[in-house]
């Protein structure tokens, strides 16, 4: 099965950043969760989530456009962007504020 390739994000590393989300794109070809996050010296940034199609978001986790509201609470886990200056990341799991937490590389059982 061909697929574009992600070398964009640097696989060997995983960071996480917590924020509140901005925004939720539901769209093809992978779904975007947008969050604004405040480091340790109070300064705000937007980050941004790269998903897996959605698809497959419906169809192992019954997501949809309306999963995250602007204003949630949320931790992305994933791997960083290898481009300088870019604050995104590949999204492997994903905790929600009340600690559920999701893997979304792998399909539940």
């Amino acid at each position: 099965m061909a697929h574009h390739a992600n070398s964009a994000y640097d696989r060997s590393q995983e960071i996480s950043v917590t924020g509140t989300v901005t925004r939720w794109q539901f769209i093809n070809p992978h779904a975007g969760l947008w969050i604004e996050v405040t480091d340790n010296e109070g300064r705000v940034s937007e980050w941004n989530g790269e998903f897996p199609s959605i698809q497959d978001l419906y169809r192992s986790y019954g997501w949809n456009k309306d999963t995250f509201k602007p204003g949630d609470r949320v931790t992305i886990l994933g791997a960083p962007d290898r481009r300088p200056g870019r604050q995104s990341l590949c999204t492997n799991r994903i905790v929600f504020a009340d600690g559920k937490e999701v893997d979304v590389r792998n399909t539940p059982d």
